[in-house]
């Protein structure tokens, strides 16, 4: 099974066994997000990208990290198949949106998780709730960034759902790219790689010399004291 793979025998394996191996994943991957697609879209075509995101994932991989393959081959393939989704212009607007959305706030989510049980486990039952609110609050301003970076990329608008562009108000907008502005230079070129030039967070690290771990906790950070901005200025 490819759960049982080692992370230091991903590199030793062919292509070909890489892709009989780890099939599964890519075809349950690819048959979640069919169910949400046109029945125009072939099941096939998503497996073909997810097959393309799942060799990257595996070029890319350091078996030195404590990720499992598994789950760091999961984002990559589901990344590739939107990407093969968006460059086609299969996929709409709101859609997009969406994914972008979701990937954000797991890789968010990932990054604070390891750090919240034992932090929760210190805290009274009212200053839990008010880091969890906080949390919530931090996963709806990756939402206000996701639908913002929509505008700089270019993506058909085939979706029946197409008013989601419209779920973010132009004074929304505003304080956001004000916030933004209140960043500090790398924080803002994280912010504008990811939301806005639709980079992975491996691709950013690259970019900036740092590793995917740690660009990964410096995002949740960022996306925190965003937040911490614009509740400021909404006041």
């Amino acid at each position: 099974m490819a759960a049982k793979t080692s992370n230091q025998e991903i590199k030793k394996l062919s292509k070909s066994e890489l892709v009989s191996q780890y099939s599964p994943l890519v075809r349950s991957i690819a048959a979640k997000i069919k169910k949400r697609l046109p029945q125009s879209i072939e099941f096939e075509e998503l497996v073909a990208y997810g097959t393309l995101g799942l060799l990257e994932a595996a070029d890319r991989f350091d078996s030195k990290q404590e990720t499992a393959f598994v789950t760091f081959a999961y984002y990559r393939i589901r990344g590739a198949i939107y990407d093969g989704l968006r460059n086609m212009g299969w996929l709409g607007r709101g859609e997009y949106a969406r994914y972008k959305y979701e990937a954000g706030a797991s890789e968010y989510l990932a990054a604070v998780e390891q750090d919240l049980a034992p932090e929760l486990a210190g805290m009274s039952p009212e200053t839990a709730a008010n880091r969890l609110n906080t949390i919530v609050n931090n996963l709806a301003t990756i939402f206000i960034t996701s639908m913002d970076g929509l505008e700089n990329l270019q993506i058909a608008d085939n979706s029946e759902k197409a008013q989601d562009e419209q779920l973010i108000s132009g004074e929304t907008t505003t304080l956001l790219k004000k916030a933004i502005t209140a960043l500090n230079e790398q924080e803002r070129q994280v912010i504008e790689m990811y939301y806005y030039q639709d980079k992975s967070l491996q691709e950013i690290g690259e970019s900036l010399g740092l590793s995917k771990s740690w660009t990964s906790r410096l995002h949740a950070r960022i996306i925190e004291k965003l937040y911490r901005i614009l509740e400021r200025t909404m006041l």
